[in-house]
């Protein structure tokens, strides 16, 4: 067997961690930046968010309080709506049905305004134009257009509104 050359002295064995640990160390810290500057941007550009638990209120913030009260339940109008479109001799009827979270007294609130209801929503489709039904984009618009003015008769009433969304079960045009 070989001896070990005496003037050749043990090197010592150098560590590799050293070399591992900068890089992960920066993307640990770069990370942490990155989230720090999600979570001021958050807090600046969305009032409210986060306020109420940052002051120690046991509150949970704004954002959550949109969380629907009861479950969703949907109310079909039994009329059909027919009107003239307001740009051609064409006419256009529809049948739509109606969420809401508002539970059985919002139901109930749509039930018994519904004269009112029937009333506007004939109001609102009298103001409509080919270009309001043509595509799909413009439908949703007018599926908007008629929530807002339900809710505003419902309120108009006295009740709370509530309704989420119209849906149109029946669109025809002729």
């Amino acid at each position: 067997m070989a001896e070990a050359d005496p003037k050749v002295k043990d090197k010592p064995k150098t560590k590799r961690a050293p070399a591992l640990l900068v890089p992960l160390l920066a993307c640990v810290l770069g990370a942490a930046a990155g989230g720090g500057g999600a979570a001021i941007a958050v807090l600046k550009f969305a009032p409210g968010v986060g306020l109420a638990w940052s002051q120690g209120s046991g509150h949970a913030p704004a954002a959550a309080a949109a969380v629907p009260a009861g479950p969703l339940e949907y109310v079909p109008i039994e009329n059909a709506f027919t009107s003239n479109l307001a740009d051609s001799g064409r006419y256009l009827q529809v049948k739509i049905s109606l969420s809401t979270y508002g539970g059985p007294d919002a139901v109930a609130a749509i039930g018994k305004h519904q004269p009112a209801l029937v009333s506007a929503v004939l109001a609102a489709l009298g103001e409509v134009r080919e270009s309001d039904i043509e595509s799909a984009r413009a439908k949703d618009a007018l599926r908007e257009r008629l929530k807002a003015v339900i809710n505003a008769t419902l309120k108009s009433r006295g009740e709370p509104g509530g309704v989420e969304e119209v849906f149109f079960t029946s669109l025809v045009v002729q």
